[in-house]
């Protein structure tokens, strides 16, 4: 096989290029400080920015993404089933949780009442 030539596929399954995993930013946080908050946000967004003052006014520790900006946290947060902003994504030693739109009770139950996060 001449160099740099990809094998053949075997019968009945397709050549697909390889995807590299999307990047997410609360791994990188949430590896550094135990758990970490992510904003998928938009500008001139009523719920994003009200999830926004919810945290400064916890002085949660959060980072912000325009999603309208960065193409591939878009992707990101579609891929997690998010049709709408903002998307809020809390990663934590125990797991996951990610929801959309402006949700009081979620804020609470995984960021201001987390002593780890707040």
């Amino acid at each position: 096989m001449p160099s740099g030539a990809r094998p053949l596929p075997q019968a009945g399954r397709r050549c697909l290029p390889e995807r590299k995993p999307l990047p997410n930013h609360a791994n990188e946080i949430q590896t550094r400080d135990g758990v970490a908050v992510v904003l998928y946000g938009k500008p001139s967004c009523v719920q994003c920015d009200a999830t926004e003052r919810k945290f400064r006014k916890h002085k949660v520790h959060f980072t912000k993404v325009d999603v309208t900006q960065d193409p591939t946290a878009l992707e990101f947060i579609k891929n997690l089933g998010h049709q709408q902003a903002p998307v809020v994504y809390v990663s934590a030693i125990e797991g996951d949780v990610h929801w959309s739109g402006y949700d009081v009770d979620q804020i609470a139950l995984h960021i201001t009442e987390r002593p780890d996060a707040a």
